[in-house]
């Protein structure tokens, strides 16, 4: 009889979460798979990361507080990681408070070049997801940025994806007439004339909807000769204007059946289709296939989106 009262009262304590106790069952303790993470990735050993479940089941704003540290880490991994997972919480946990505040760090780590890919992720987000403090940090760096400033091309881009429309005059400051640029950089041995900042701003304008922007953008677009530069680094950052008459100009892509040089001579270059299905994966809602990082969409998949985008008079644009 006194066996079964002691294991009965060892069941109920078992139940009852007494203060400070440690409850192997409790969300929190992906804390301590963050920390070891984190400790692993510092001492550049194998790592795994907390699983999609754990992030759910966990605060999202007690996980945001415990990242925040280790975003200012002197590793740029340990950085890397530490937003990388944020992103994840803001993706899993799609609360406006959460996704404000992880762009606000997006932008910081964007700025301050202290993370690669940070800009990149912020493709993941809305303008309306740049809270006051985001913006106040775009205008300033902006405020910085000249013609020839090296990496102001940031600031630049972040203002268009911010939507800071106040900022139009000082972005149409920075605008250059790219064809002269271009002629003059063929003397000069300067950079392409779509890896300046000024570049950079019309593509901003354009994003904000200024049609004269959007055009020349197009237009500068098609101008370019060498066909495959075009595919691979002009059409992306026309992907980022996300206004309806740069989805109908990439769409033009989407629909051909051309590619790029082969990599080997004896083999077949990427379809310039995949690279368009790449941009509209992340731009345009309900796409019908996900975004792959290698870029490596099958054929089938190509097809399954253009007949998706042929039913449509009008596409839902993510901006």
């Amino acid at each position: 009889m006194k066996t079964v009262v002691v294991l009965g009262l060892l069941s109920l304590l078992l139940l009852v979460r007494l203060p400070g106790a440690i409850v192997a069952a409790e969300p929190w303790d992906i804390k301590a798979t963050l920390s070891r993470m984190m400790s692993e990735a510092r001492s550049n050993t194998p790592f795994q990361t907390p699983s999609e479940e754990q992030l759910r089941d966990a605060d999202p704003q007690r996980v945001l507080d415990f990242l925040a540290p280790y975003e200012k880490d002197s590793s740029w991994l340990v950085r890397r990681l530490a937003l990388s997972q944020a992103v994840r919480v803001a993706t899993i946990h799609p609360e406006s408070q959460i996704r404000q505040q992880v762009v606000e760090r997006l932008v910081e780590a964007t700025l301050s070049r202290s993370v690669p890919g940070a800009r990149e992720w912020l493709r993941r987000f809305r303008a309306s997801e740049y809270n006051d403090r985001s913006k106040d940090l775009i205008r300033e760096a902006l405020a910085r940025v000249n013609r020839g400033v090296v990496g102001g091309d940031r600031a630049v881009w972040l203002c268009g994806s911010a939507n800071i429309r106040d900022q139009l005059p000082r972005l149409k400051g920075l605008l250059i007439d790219e064809i002269q640029y271009q002629a003059e950089a063929k003397r000069s041995g300067d950079k392409k004339w779509y890896l300046t900042t000024g570049w950079a701003a019309r593509l901003a304008r354009a994003r904000m909807g200024v049609e004269e922007d959007i055009e020349r953008c197009i237009e500068l677009a098609e101008a370019e000769q060498d066909a495959d530069e075009r595919v691979l680094r002009i059409l992306p950052q026309i992907g980022t204007i996300r206004r309806p008459r740069a989805v109908e100009y990439l769409r033009r892509y989407l629909d051909s059946d051309e590619r790029l040089a082969p990599v080997k001579p004896t083999g077949l270059g990427g379809l310039y289709a995949s690279r368009v299905m790449h941009i509209f994966a992340e731009s345009l809602e309900d796409y019908p296939v996900k975004q792959k990082a290698a870029r490596n969409y099958t054929e089938e998949e190509i097809q399954i989106c253009r007949e998706w985008m042929g039913v449509r008079a009008n596409w839902k644009i993510i901006r």
